[in-house]
């Protein structure tokens, strides 16, 4: 689902998405932030808080 956001992201923006950013975060906290620039046509600006979009999804454990 990750590399499917970041593809969707790239070719939405013409940009990479900033994951080195989220090296320390969990995947599904960064799944969510995607989610949320791609399907609210957004670039990612360093201020969008982390909504539990998906709930069921890999890196989703605490």
């Amino acid at each position: 689902m990750l590399e499917v956001l970041l593809f969707q992201y790239k070719d939405m923006f013409g940009e990479d998405f900033p994951l080195a950013e989220f090296k320390d975060r969990r995947e599904i906290d960064v799944i969510n932030i995607l989610y949320d620039c791609v399907s609210n046509n957004l670039r990612y600006d360093g201020t969008r808080l982390v909504r539990n979009i998906i709930t069921d999804a890999p890196g989703q454990s605490i």
